[in-house]
């Protein structure tokens, strides 16, 4: 035996022990990593696995058309083409690279995309968008490069889609991405990351109609993500149409007629209710907003000073001014303390607890019954009305008339305005009620508030033969996509006026005079062939004791007083009623009168053309 040398079956069996020991280790490593990959990662390798080969693709479903009266396309959805991103697909390898392209051809900003792909938000496997509404450029180089862009997909998409742009803005309003929070919500729970909703106007209002049901494809793909064929697909389904009472051609009239002043109007049919054309100035253009909108575009809309995003004609409350003295002459009449022929002498102004409250017309009217006072708008017989009959008496009747309350229109944040009473103030005022204060309320001052849309329906329920007040209709029937009737929204009544016929026969009489009375306050609101009934308004917004001697056009546009128009056409068959307020427009007659004059001549114009199917107002 050689010195320091272990006996060969000793040696043998050291050997034989190391390889026993070499082999467990192995065999014990190589089962220790397939439990890893087969149990703790499993399901992350049998996703990508299948993924290699099958994806499913969430097809978005095409919001349903909204629709004026006569059938033409108000809000449709165009092709468009979007940027995903599968994060589940994208290696931590292949991420720096692909994050280059993306910024490089579609403008992102790297830390935004970052987020986009990699922040919370759903599961990795499902597609998050970067960005919407491709140019060509952007999908063609995609496309060029989809196979060293890992995870990266190029979808269709529909987007919301407005013909006629800021056309009916206001009221159509616009569609958006829905939000982390709103995903978190119960009340969400059908919806996706990426998906868009209705955010203001009809489409916030219709959006369980409108939105349709999102279908979706598997498709089997190669290792590099490209499409290879359709395994199965479940069609996306269209949201149904909403057909409006609107007429478009009647809106732009309405439109063109208020030009670039602030203001509202509101034209509805007096037997139905239909809202005719809604106009709101400035409006927006929702096809900005349904794109998506940067940080700083919206913070410009939503911090312009003449607020475009306001729907004026439903969230405006404004003194009424004189539109208002015909609540307080029917409440004259209703509670008995006129008749048609009672006399008031006017001087110019109105002495009542040493104070005089002036009349519009300095040298005053002298002695005037109700029709002149309607006729020439004289504050004097107004005032010493609105002292006889109580504020609490006038409340009572605005409110019969639909003032002081929300209509119910089918549009959302509509505002109710305001009626005051004694015990509005002390509720609300922890204040008496001081008779000085019915004189402003008499004239439409004060406290009075009212909503232009509330103003239309006014004067509609003044002209209703029957005396009838209409609930506003702004919705007529919903279709599904083939346009096919699935539900009609009929006309309904809010209740009857309760006044006596010969009590508003003698407001219309004056009504009419207000324009065809060569003393009245509206000659220019007057069409040849179709006779107009109205009233003006003037409403003060700040008192100016030092600029009243001023010219108009040398006071501030925003002390100038609110110009008001309400009537209806024609007067002896009324079928429109139209209410317009501009604000800081000055006199109702000269400048609101004329947008209402356009609206009822494009009115009538229209109704000749439409006569085989009965008209606007049918």
């Amino acid at each position: 035996m050689i010195p320091g040398r272990l006996p060969a079956p000793i040696q043998v069996r050291a050997r034989f022990i190391s390889c026993v020991v070499a082999v467990t280790a192995v065999f014990s490593i190589l089962g220790l990593r397939l439990v890893y990959l087969q149990v703790l990662e499993g399901g992350r390798y049998r996703y990508l696995s299948e993924n290699n080969r099958v994806r499913v693709e969430r097809l978005l479903a095409p919001r349903g058309m909204l629709l004026d009266r006569r059938g033409e396309i108000l809000a449709d959805v165009r092709a468009s083409f979007a940027a995903l991103v599968i994060p589940a697909e994208l290696s931590a390898e292949d991420r720096p690279r692909v994050y280059d392209e993306l910024t490089a051809t579609l403008g992102l900003d790297r830390e935004t995309l970052a987020e986009t792909v990699e922040g919370p938000g759903p599961p990795r496997w499902k597609p998050r968008i970067v960005k919407r509404d491709l140019a060509r450029p952007e999908m063609a180089r995609l496309e060029a490069h989809r196979l060293e862009l890992p995870g990266v997909v190029v979808q269709a998409t529909p987007v919301r889609h407005y013909p006629f742009g800021t056309v009916l803005g206001s009221v159509l309003g616009y569609v958006g991405e829905i939000s982390g929070d709103e995903l978190r919500s119960p009340a969400y729970a059908e919806y996706e990351a990426g998906d868009a909703l209705g955010r203001a106007g009809l489409e916030w209002a219709w959006e369980g109609e409108l939105r349709g049901e999102a279908g979706g494809q598997q498709v089997e793909v190669d290792v590099r993500g490209r499409k290879l064929s359709v395994l199965a697909e479940r069609p996306a389904r269209p949201g149904r149409s909403v057909v409006l009472t609107l007429d478009r051609r009647l809106q732009e009239v309405a439109e063109g007629a208020l030009g670039e002043e602030v203001g509202a109007v509101v034209a509805v049919g007096v037997r139905t209710g239909d809202i005719l054309a809604m106009v709101s100035r400035p409006s927006f253009d929702p096809n900005v907003l349904a794109r998506g909108v940067t940080q700083e575009e919206w913070s410009a809309l939503s911090s312009d000073p003449r607020h475009p995003l306001q729907n004026r004609a439903i969230q405006g409350m404004y003194p009424p001014g004189s539109t208002f003295k015909i609540v307080t002459a029917l409440a004259g009449l209703a509670e008995g303390v006129i008749t048609p022929q009672t006399k008031v002498f006017c001087p110019g102004a109105y002495q009542f607890a040493g104070r005089a409250y002036r009349c519009w017309k300095k040298i005053g009217h002298g002695w005037v019954d109700l029709h002149d006072a309607i006729v020439q708008s004289c504050d004097v017989y107004f005032y010493q009305l609105g002292l006889d009959v109580g504020v609490d008496a006038i409340h009572r009747h605005a409110l019969d008339l639909g003032l002081g309350l929300a209509t119910g229109l089918d549009l959302p944040a509509e505002k109710g305005g305001l009626i005051p009473s004694r015990d509005w103030k002390q509720r609300v005022r922890k204040e008496p009620w001081y008779a000085g204060e019915t004189l402003s309320v008499a004239i439409g001052q004060g406290y009075v508030l009212a909503t232009p849309l509330q103003l239309a329906f006014m004067a509609a329920a003044v002209a209703h033969p029957e005396g009838v007040r209409m609930r506003p209709r702004l919705v007529s029937r919903i279709e599904d996509p083939e346009g096919n009737p699935l539900q009609d929204i009929p006309p309904r009544e809010a209740g009857s006026l309760g006044f006596r016929r010969s009590y508003l026969d003698a407001i219309r009489a004056g009504l009419r005079g207000v324009v065809a009375d060569p003393r009245g306050t509206a000659h220019k609101a007057e069409v040849e062939g179709f006779p107009v009934a109205g009233k003006t308004g003037t409403a003060q917004v700040v008192k100016l004791p030092s600029e009243t001697s001023l010219p108009e056009d040398q006071i501030p546009w925003e002390h100038r007083d609110h110009a008001l128009f309400v009537c209806y056409a024609p007067a002896d068959a009324p079928e429109i009623a139209v209410a317009v307020v501009v604000e800081h427009g000055g006199h109702g007659g000269s400048t609101a009168g004329p947008v209402a004059r356009a609206v009822i001549d494009a009115y009538r114009r229209l109704n000749e053309e439409s006569s085989t199917v009965g008209g606007l107002e049918r």
